[in-house]
Order: C-alpha cells, then structure tokens, then sequence
C-alpha cells in the first residue's frame, strides 16, 4: 500500500483549480520540457522568480487568479528555489516533472504544498525542513546536560530520522535519485551536527561556567566524514550553516589552544583560507567576516588592520573587494565619538531638509533602505517592531537609489510616516559618504556623538546599542 506523502491539508475547488491550470499551461510535448506552476493566496508582489544557485533564471507573473507558470527548457536534476515577495524555498527538480504548489503567504513555509510529478520528493524535503526547524529551537533545553548525555540524544535523532526517512523510500514507486538521496541525508545529518557544534558555548552560557567544557576526542568524530567543499549542496538550508558554525568553532578554538590568537575573526579568515577550496564561496566567507568586522566597534585599530590585510590579501573578487574599500573608507569618515556632518536631504516634496536639525537632542537612527526589495522588506518588518520596543529613538530613513516616483510609491505603499523617510541626492556634498545599496544605519546619542557609524541593521549587536541608547 502506497503512502500519501501529501503531508499538509488543502482546499479540494483549489487544488482542482491547479491541476486545471496545470492541464491548460502543459501542453507541450516536448519530453525535455519540466513543468513548475501553481497558485499563490494573499501574493506579496506580482511576479514569482525561478532560481538556481541564488541567481534569477526565469520569472513569471501572476494572472488575475493568482496562479503562475514556468516551462523550463533541459533543466538537470538539481536543487532550485522560487522566491516570491521577500519570501523563498527550495525546490527539488528532475527533467520532466510537472510540479505544481498551493501557498498562503500569510504563512508561507507551513501553508506550502506540492502535487503532480516530483511531489513526493519535495513534500518530504518540506516537511523534514519543518521538522529540524522545530527541533532545533526545541534543542536549547539539552543545553545543560553533559557531554554523553547530549549525544545520546543527537544519536537518537539522527536515527529517528532515517528511520522515517527508509519509510518513505519504502513508500515510493520509483526509487529516489541519488542527489536526492543526498539532500535529504544532509537534512537529517547536518542540522543535528550544528547543534553539536554550538554545545560548548551553548553549554557554558547555560550552566554559567566561566570557561567552555572540555570535550572528548570521541564528541566532534563526524567532522571527519563531512566535505566541505561540496558545490552541490551550497546555499542549501542544512549544509550552509553548518559550515558557517564549524568554522566559526575552530576560529574559537585557534584562542582556547593559544590565548594570544585572540583576534576571532583573523582566525576564521585563516581557517576559511586554510579549509575551503571553492574560490568563490571562499571569498563570500572572507567578505562575511570583513563586513562584519565593519561594524565591531569594539575592535581595536590594530585588530582591524589584521584582518582587512588579511581579507585583501585572500580574497580574489576584485568586485567584492572594491566594495569594501569603498565601505572602509565611509567608516573611516564616522567614527565613534564624531558628530554627524551636515546632512542635507530632499522629503517627498522635493523640499531640502537638515537632517541635523531633527537628529538635535534626540537619540537618533539613522537607516538606509537597501536596493534589493527582499531585504527591504525584512527591514520594513523588523522596523515597526523596533518603533514600539523603543519609542524614544527617531528612526530616520534614507533612500539612495530608486527614482522620486517609485520612491514615493515606496512610502505610501508601506504607510510609511513621510516626516521620517528623506531622501539623499548623488549632487549632495557628502553622497559618497553614504552611497551603497545595503541595510547600514548611523546610531547616534542624544548629545548628537556618533556610537556606531557602520551598522548593518541585521547585524546582531544592533539592539545591543539601541538598548544602551535607552539606558542613557
């Protein structure tokens, strides 16, 4: 008896709509042809984006019904993704399937289900993403126990997992190809070996030790059998992170065995170096750990120097570094300590206004909207929520990119307060100070002395200042 691995609950008139839609748009009979369609409830844009290795392939428009399509020309077997508003998930794609999905933004990832040729592999893909998701939150509770306990219950997890995952295999007509196979091992495997990653500090924080544990030889064995250059599975949801966790954990390491490597972020440009292979994931680690050492206002001159030698030195995107010069020599110009220099900006009427005169006597954050849409609307999100947690800060937005029309569409699409959102012209005296397209914002106290003038807004010491601003 076969399994319904349709593992979330649907509106029967819905998926027939779908499956009609489905019908009408795969006509063609052209056996290399793979089909990706659907139907999106309360859409957040107009458009759905196809992607492959984080770059837009092909895109498609919603009709008056919601409903989309691709048909997508000698595609490989491989792992994709759809993005639609700032929202996205990944796709498994074989040539030849005909994949169609029902979402409701309102709840995105757990709304999501797939039908036609494929969905079983991407039901199972979804519901195990759900699942570690959970799990993993869950897991802080194991925090406190020791070493041979905590990995007693990893051991069981992962197995519990592959368990359920034979089951399925059991369950399906054809069997799974191997990449397949491999995404899905590497969604049971490598979220638990995160989690073992993050049980010193976890477990010092937790217990309120004064150092990290000592571990067994025996406790990080699985390192040896993980592969760290592997392009299949980049950006992929449980591989990713866990590189990102590792080798952050050896760059803490490098300190614990040697208390005079105790600049955290050359040691991970080191073992970056050192470890991985791949040129250009290679010099997305490197860039990471620059930017973020961008914003650390806690590290000294000479601290920085190191790690910007090192990063210019290794890393090879001429793009990527031309970047970041252009951003070290805007930090250089703000910092701590210095007052705001004459910031003059245009409001939606196309009136000049100093942005000095409103930062006056005012604890003050001063953001600049990002270009890509996506990361807008995190900032968007994150944005009203930091309004209510703080409201004796000003937050003040800056727009650099878009055209007055479309900024102005911006503001009354969002209901932004138009008091607050300014924008700054390429004529200005001081644009290059603070041209880019990213998320950075300036902290400012309310005696109008700069606390950080290179923060990005998701960096995770942002509140950590907007919570001293309010202790002053």
């Amino acid at each position: 008896m076969k399994k319904n691995y349709s593992f979330f609950p649907i509106n029967s008139l819905t998926l027939i709509g779908i499956l009609f839609l489905f019908v009408g748009c795969n006509t063609n009979k052209n056996t290399d042809i793979t089909f990706f369609g659907g139907k999106i409830k309360n859409p957040q844009g107009e458009y759905v984006y196809f992607s492959k290795d984080e770059k837009v392939i092909d895109s498609a428009k919603l009709n008056k019904e919601n409903r989309f399509s691709f048909q997508l020309d000698s595609i490989k077997t491989g792992l994709y993704s759809f993005k639609h508003g700032p929202e996205f998930q990944y796709l498994y794609l074989e040539p030849q399937d005909s994949l169609l999905i029902y979402l409701n933004t309102w709840d995105f990832d757990e709304s999501l289900i797939f039908s036609g040729k494929g969905s079983a592999e991407n039901n199972y893909l979804i519901s195990l993403w759900l699942k570690q998701e959970k799990n993993e939150k869950n897991f802080k509770y194991n925090y406190r126990l020791d070493e041979a306990e905590f990995s007693a219950i990893v051991t069981k997890g992962i197995q519990g997992e592959l368990d359920n995952y034979n089951q399925f295999i059991e369950g399906m007509e054809e069997t799974p190809s191997e990449f397949f196979d491999k995404l899905a091992k590497a969604g049971i495997y490598y979220p638990y070996y995160f989690i073992k990653e993050r049980y010193a500090y976890n477990h010092k924080r937790a217990l309120k030790l004064k150092k990290l544990p000592t571990l067994s030889n025996d406790f990080y064995n699985y390192r040896s059998s993980v592969d760290l250059n592997d392009e299949s599975l980049l950006n992929y949801w449980a591989y990713t992170p866990y590189l990102y966790a590792y080798l952050w954990n050896l760059a803490y390491e490098m300190n614990n065995n040697d208390a005079s490597k105790n600049n955290i972020a050359l040691n991970y440009m080191h073992v970056v170096n050192d470890k991985i292979h791949l040129e250009s994931f290679k010099n997305e680690l490197l860039a990471n750990s620059m930017w973020k050492s961008l914003s650390d206002v806690y590290l000294s001159d000479k601290d920085f120097n190191k790690i910007k030698d090192c990063f210019f030195k290794d890393c090879s995107d001429e793009q990527i570094k031309n970047e970041l010069k252009k951003s070290i020599q805007q930090k250089e110009k703000l910092k701590k300590g210095d007052t705001l220099p004459l910031l003059i900006a245009s409001n939606f009427k196309g009136e000049k206004i100093n942005i000095n005169t409103i930062a006056k006597n005012n604890s003050t954050v001063i953001y600049f909207w990002p270009k890509d849409l996506g990361n807008a609307e995190m900032l968007y999100k994150k944005l009203n929520v930091l309004k209510k947690e703080y409201p004796h800060i000003v937050f003040i937005g800056i727009e650099r990119n878009k055209n007055n029309a479309d900024w102005n569409n911006f503001i009354k699409t969002k209901n932004l307060s138009k008091n607050n959102q300014f924008k700054i012209l390429k004529s200005s005296e001081y644009y290059t100070w603070f041209d880019g397209d990213m998320a950075r914002t300036i902290i400012i106290n309310d005696k109008g002395n700069i606390q950080n003038g290179y923060l990005f807004f998701n960096n995770k010491s942002f509140e950590k200042h907007l919570k001293k601003l309010k202790s002053q």
